[in-house]
C-alpha cells in the first residue's frame, strides 16, 4: 500500500500513449510508457529492436506517425517542440562526435544553457557561475579549463551530464554511456552513476543499454522492446528476468545478480 500511495503522489514526467513510428516500415508500434519523477529506468533491446528510435521520438527528433506523448503534463502537439526538448536532455555519442575539439570544457557545459552545440555567443560572469556549480556537482570542476579532446571519455560523459542540468530538465536519457570506456572506466562510471541517482535532486534518468552489468543498483524500473513493441515494463526486479531476456534477445540467457549487479550469461 505504501508503494501505491507514492505512486500517487509522484508527478508524471513522461506520458507515452500509443506511440507509433514509421518510416518505410513500422518502427515503433503501440508503445505506452509512463515514467514518474525521480525513477531510474533501463531501457534494454537487442540491436535493431527500436530503443534509439524511441529516444530520437521522445527527444522531438521524430514527428511519430500517431499517438500522444506529454512531458510535464503538455502534450507534445500543442507546444513548440524546443520548448518540449528543452524539458528533455539527451546524453549521447551523436553529442559527443558533434562538439570541436578545440572547445573548452567549461564552453560546452555552458552550451547547454542555450540547447546548443559549440556555443559562439557571449559568456557571462552568471553563466561562468552556473557552469562552474554543475561541474562540481559531477565532481570534474578540475576541468574547467581543459579542452574537449584532451579529456578521457569517462570525463567527457560527465561533462555532458553537467551539461544537460544547465536547462534543468525534468528527465535526462542516456543513450549507451558507456559506449567507448574500457572495463575499468566502466566500472568508475557506473558507481558513478550509482550514487548521482541517489541525490534526489537529480531528475528521472533513463538509460538505454545493451549490457545489464551496466545497470546500477539504484535503478528502480526497466523496459524492454523488441521489434518495436513492448515485451515488458515496470520494476526492474519482475521485469529482468532470464525468461524476458532470452525473449528479447532471442538466444537462452540466464540472469544472476551479486551484490546488486546483474550479469547475462549467454
Amino acid at each position: 500500500m505504501k508503494n501505491a500511495k507514492k505512486n500517487i503522489n509522484q508527478k508524471k514526467i513522461l506520458d507515452i500513449r500509443n506511440l507509433c513510428f514509421a518510416t518505410e516500415k513500422p518502427i515503433l508500434d503501440d508503445i505506452n510508457w509512463t515514467v514518474l519523477e525521480g525513477e531510474r529506468w533501463v531501457l534494454l533491446g537487442g540491436n535493431g529492436a527500436g530503443k534509439t528510435s524511441l529516444i530520437s521520438t521522445i527527444c522531438a527528433y521524430n514527428t511519430p506517425s500517431s499517438g500522444e506523448m506529454f512531458v510535464d503534463g503538455k502534450e507534445y502537439s500543442n507546444y513548440n517542440w524546443q520548448k518540449m526538448r528543452e524539458r528533455i536532455a539527451l546524453v549521447g555519442s551523436q553529442l559527443r562526435r558533434a562538439i570541436n575539439r578545440s572547445e573548452k570544457v567549461m564552453e560546452v557545459v555552458v552550451s547547454g544553457k542555450f540547447g546548443q552545440i559549440n556555443y559562439w555567443g557571449k559568456i557571462t560572469k552568471q553563466l561562468i557561475k552556473e557552469a562552474y556549480e554543475q561541474m562540481k556537482r559531477f565532481g570534474i570542476a578540475h576541468l574547467v579549463d581543459s579542452d574537449w579532446f584532451l579529456i578521457s571519455q569517462g570525463e567527457r560523459q560527465k561533462v555532458l551530464l553537467a551539461r544537460s542540468m544547465m536547462l534543468k530538465p525534468s528527465v535526462v536519457f542516456l543513450d549507451e554511456p558507456c559506449t567507448g570506456l574500457d572495463p575499468i572506466a566502466r566500472k568508475e562510471f557506473v558507481g558513478f552513476l550509482d550514487s548521482l541517482c541517489a541525490d534526489k535532486s537529480i531528475p528521472a534518468i533513463i538509460m538505454a543499454t545493451h549490457y545489464v552489468e551496466e545497470i546500477p543498483p539504484s535503478f528502480t524500473h526497466a523496459i524492454i522492446i523488441k521489434d518495436g513493441k513492448v515485451l515488458a515494463q515496470g520494476e526492474i526486479g519482475k521485469v529482468l528476468t532470464s525468461k524476458n531476456l532470452s525473449e528479447a534477445y532471442g538466444a537462452t540467457c540466464k540472469l544472476s545478480k551479486s551484490n546488486g549487479f546483474y550479469k547475462l550469461s549467454v
